[in-house]
């Protein structure tokens, strides 16, 4: 019998894995045929009189990845390359000169991106207005976040439809608390924070929010009310304190688009359909931002480098745990010695989207920035979030740049001691330590910190701060008294921040590349990014394509996206000092 079973279980485990190599084979077997085939087929001509589509139903990374990422991949996609925001804005600007493209269209039904890349991305539809092209915005619904888009067009149109969707609500922010439920499961964690306004983690430690977190949330929500209150009144005509106190009484959710022409929310009502009859376009006329991309850059024996920081910044290689894009030193460090290999690059743009994480990784990267500004000019522009750690590797930069609509500061320190003593007990573990050295159980999971454990471990996070303080007032050249004042863990907007001095100027990528441009004397540049945006193709025939982490775009998708990232971020920096920062605006 037992031969009987054996026998079957290798037939179905052999069988198993002949699937397994046949199918992995079929897949590089169809990526070479694409390849082969693509790489010698030429694209579609664009029309004359064609309109950029500018559509992201998907959202917009901020760099290419590393990884393959096959969520919503189709055969055709495997010789393209990414769209990235970098993308775009390079796209915009090409499209300005390009004789073929009449105008761009904003698709307000498919804008699913973040408030700061919809500012820098209207921000170069207002310089593409300038070539004499119009831009329209059109869709059957409004947002807070599509209407800012919209406020980049020459006109927005929206369908007549009374089933359409309009909701100008305001900005809102959403923390999950998890001691109750800890303390049901028996896992209790003690959040030590340094910093009066420092927040993150404290979602673990207690089951509601705290009075200082509030008011930093608060700060933040209330001036991208303001900014956003602002953009509508400039382009729209609209007295500011009347649209503000009209989403405050709440007269801006579910109106219909009739309302929304009386209110001088829109110019005219008409379907997408129609506005295309109007404009007398063909369907091959319309040309998707994806299918654009633009590969030939800017000529010239100068490069700059745009160095895409993006993701918790982690000790080590550690970003294959979850499939996630991470900043550590030691990835940063190879970078970097391209670079300087490299004679023609001569400046460099950091392009950080971070809100932090390893205290000790923020000061090597630090470190790294610091020795090669030695060599050549950095330029920091800051992505959504620079906060924390990430305003850490930013904050010695020889120019910061932010958009107003960038979180950033949150300069303190955070550390997380779970205790999984509860747990062990309702479900019968009993551990028992044996210790030789005073602290050497420390960070044992299964036993309640002592008071002394906790001050020693206070100690080490204070002195972090200290240093933290000091690498701010060395590259900011504020002094620590002053410093004080606005770090504490407190959260501003890239605006607030321009005010207190965390960052020189407001703006883009682009604008960042030109201060990178200006700072090194140059005329003509080309720009090289790292990582490099790479398609499908090339990444598996690439020398890299055993780092590559095939199955990330899989584990990307899915809900609770929010809170799977704290409780990653806990994991991650559990008995560690961390510099993060931890909530999602709305």
């Amino acid at each position: 019998m037992d031969t009987i079973k054996s026998a079957v279980k290798w037939f179905f485990k052999t069988t198993f894995t002949v699937i397994i190599v046949f199918a992995v084979l079929f897949f590089f077997l169809a990526a070479f045929i694409a390849k082969m085939t693509y790489e010698n087929i030429r694209p579609d001509e664009i029309l004359k009189g064609s309109y950029l589509v500018l559509s992201f139903p998907s959202g917009l990374p901020e760099s290419p990845s590393e990884h393959i990422n096959l969520q919503g991949f189709r055969a055709g996609d495997i010789n393209k390359k990414a769209l990235t925001l970098y993308n775009v804005l390079s796209d915009i600007d090409h499209a300005s000169s390009d004789s073929r493209i009449k105008g761009i269209f904003i698709d307000l039904d498919n804008w699913g991106i973040s408030p700061e890349h919809t500012n820098e991305i209207s921000s170069s539809l207002v310089i593409f207005r300038e070539s004499g092209k119009p831009v329209t915005a059109v869709g059957s619904g409004l947002d807070k976040n599509n209407y800012q888009a919209a406020l980049a067009a020459d006109e927005i149109i929206m369908d007549p439809s009374s089933s359409c969707t309009i909701i100008l609500n305001g900005y809102s922010a959403s923390v999950p608390y998890f001691k109750d439920m800890g303390d049901k499961l028996g896992i209790t964690v003690n959040a030590i924070h340094i910093g009066k306004y420092k927040g993150a983690g404290e979602n673990f430690s207690r089951n509601s929010m705290s009075d200082q977190y509030k008011e930093s949330i608060e700060k933040i929500l209330n001036d991208r009310f303001d900014l956003f209150s602002g953009s509508v009144s400039e382009r729209r005509g609209i007295e500011k304190s009347v649209f503000a106190g009209r989403i405050d009484k709440g007269e801006m959710v579910f109106i219909t688009p009739q309302q929304a022409f009386d209110l001088k929310l829109v110019d005219k009502l008409m379907s997408f359909d129609d506005v295309i009859k109007d404009k007398n376009l063909k369907t091959k006329q319309l040309v998707d931002v994806s299918d654009y991309i633009i590969t030939e850059e800017k000529t010239g024996a100068a490069h700059i480098a745009v160095i895409f920081a993006e993701g918790n910044i982690v000790d080590g290689y550690v970003e294959t745990a979850f499939g996630d894009d991470t900043i550590n030193p030691e990835k940063f460090e190879k970078i970097l010695n391209k670079i300087k290999k490299n004679k023609d690059i001569k400046a460099i743009v950091l392009r950080v989207n971070s809100p932090g994480g390893s205290a000790l990784a923020s000061e090597k990267i630090l470190r790294k920035i610091t020795n090669i500004k030695q060599d050549m000019p950095v330029v920091v522009s800051m992505g959504p979030v620079a906060a924390s750690g990430g305003y850490y590797i930013s904050c010695q930069a020889d120019k910061i740049f932010a958009d107003p609509y960038t979180i950033t500061g949150s300069i303190g320190v955070v550390s997380l001691l779970p205790n999984l003593k509860g747990i062990s007990d309702k479900i019968g573990i009993k551990n028992e330590t044996i210790v030789k050295g005073k602290y050497s159980d420390i960070f044992d999971l299964t036993k309640d910190q002592s008071q002394e454990d906790i001050q020693i471990i206070r100690g080490s996070m204070e002195k972090i701060y200290t240093e933290f303080k000091a690498r701010v007032s060395a590259g900011r050249e504020i002094n620590e008294t002053e410093l004080e004042k606005i770090a504490q863990g407190q959260i501003w907007t890239g605006r607030q921040a321009k005010e207190n001095g965390l960052v020189d100027e407001l703006g883009g990528l682009n604008t960042a590349i030109l201060e990178a441009k200006k700072l090194a004397n140059l005329d003509d540049f080309k720009i090289v990014t790292y990582p490099e945006n790479r398609s499908i193709s090339e990444k598996i025939f690439s020398a890299e394509f055993e780092e590559t982490d095939i199955f990330s775009g899989f584990e990307k998708a899915g809900y609770f996206q929010n809170e799977i990232s704290m409780i990653k971020n806990a994991v991650l920096f559990a008995n560690r000092p961390a510099l993060i920062f931890p909530v999602i605006i709305e």
